[in-house]
């Protein structure tokens, strides 16, 4: 069916405006009609994929991005609305008004047409896996059939919030190491591409005899010279193939794999996983979603799909009626720590509980592997600049030294 966007008054006269689908012009009509609103303009949206439509003398865009801040604040704000007495419909209405992000606005303006014509809340999210997560349609879901909406919009917006401090920290923690490899690369880059073969060109003009330092170094900047298109190709080429590599399901699992084994990195995305599957865990519990379910989920959103694989494992030991501890026990990658307060959690009933606890260990001990990376990485980067930028000046000066002694 084609989209078509109106512009439509209700019975009060109020302006109504968005987005539905439907075979035509008459049957558009019709579907606003039984709303009872009255069509003032329909235009049809091309199904080839226009990237805007036109809504109130502005650009609406079809494509764009949503970060996690926004769902965030979108979140906490449909559960202030929604315990303060105000409809669903009127409070992704008023949202969608309130947003700067004008994606966002179009995506929550389809939403609300989708509720209009009689979807659920979590029906019409479902269609954006890119915005809203499995992990968010199941919670409101859940909300919806328990009654406890409001209490779910709650829980997931700290849980988003907590993703966001966790992101946070590894950006600021690496953002420095980071910035100090760029500058590694550039400065070794400017000697070996610039500088030295200036010198090469001076000494040259010598004619005298360089030291065995200095044509080495003098080499390997002409190998670079040489070398630099076809290692810049290479790089392209190699980023282009991973790019397409880790999209099939063998490429997928080799790359999360390796990853898994690289000493430090490896360990650190193990404690992220780690973190996040008993919040994410514990989230859902406590929204209302059963045990299997919840676990279905979590395996969705891990991130490396070795891990995945694991978590389906424990599932299925689940639901063969064995104890969801005992089958985590099976798997080296969960720790003791968190396995001893999962069965805590599950001899005592309070399961989500201890898995929010548990949660915050590890997230800490995310902040602390990362602060031990960098303070690694640091110093090696530094001390590796100031080797190759010793050699290079000495490599220089060697020849300008016994230039020096000759013409004494």
């Amino acid at each position: 069916m084609a989209k078509y966007f109106y512009i439509a008054r209700d019975i009060s006269g109020n302006k109504k405006e968005g987005v539905i689908e439907g075979d035509s012009i008459n049957r558009i009509i019709n579907l606003l009609r039984n709303q009872n609103l009255f069509p003032i303009d329909i235009k049809l949206i091309s199904e080839k994929g226009l990237d805007e439509v036109i809504e109130k003398g502005e650009k609406i865009k079809k494509r764009g991005k949503v970060s996690l801040g926004e769902i965030a604040i979108f979140s906490r704000q449909i559960a202030v609305m929604l315990d303060a007495g105000v409809s669903i419909l009127d409070a992704i209405s008023d949202l969608k008004e309130q947003t700067t992000n004008r994606y966002f606005a179009y995506i929550l303006g389809n939403i609300k047409n989708d509720i209009q014509t009689g979807s659920s809340f979590s029906n019409a999210i479902s269609k954006y896996p890119k915005i809203f997560s499995p992990l968010y349609v199941a919670l409101v879901r859940s909300g919806e059939e328990s009654g406890n909406l409001v209490g779910v919009m709650m829980e997931l917006s700290s849980y988003i919030e907590d993703q966001i401090i966790l992101l946070r920290k590894l950006r600021q923690a690496l953002s420095y190491p980071a910035v100090i490899f760029i500058f590694f690369i550039g400065v070794i880059s400017f000697v070996f591409l610039f500088l030295i073969p200036k010198f090469q060109s001076i000494f040259s003009s010598f004619g005298a005899k360089l030291p065995f330092l200095t044509l080495f170094i003098f080499r390997i900047s002409g190998l670079f010279l040489k070398l630099l298109p076809f290692i810049i190709l290479f790089l392209i080429l190699l980023g282009i193939f991973l790019y397409f590599y880790k999209n099939t399901k063998i490429g997928r699992f080799q790359i999360d794999t390796i990853k898994l084994k690289f000493p430090f990195l490896g360990k650190l995305i193990v404690k992220i996983s780690l973190s996040r599957f008993s919040l994410s865990l514990s989230t859902l519990l406590t929204g209302g979603v059963n045990i299997t379910n919840a676990l279905e989920i979590v395996a969705k959103t891990s991130g490396n799909v070795i891990i995945e694989n694991i978590i389906n494992k424990v599932r299925k030991g689940v639901i063969e009626g064995k104890i969801l501890n005992e089958e985590m026990k099976k798997h080296k990658i969960f720790p003791s720590i968190l396995v001893r307060m999962v069965r805590v959690g599950e001899e005592t009933g309070r399961l989500e509980d201890m898995l929010k606890r548990v949660s915050r260990f590890f997230r800490d001990e995310v902040d602390a592997t990362v602060n031990i990376l960098t303070t690694i990485i640091e110093p090696i980067l530094i001390i590796g600049l100031g080797i190759v930028v010793g050699i290079v000046v000495l490599a220089i000066y060697l020849p300008i030294f016994k230039l020096a002694g000759t013409l004494r």
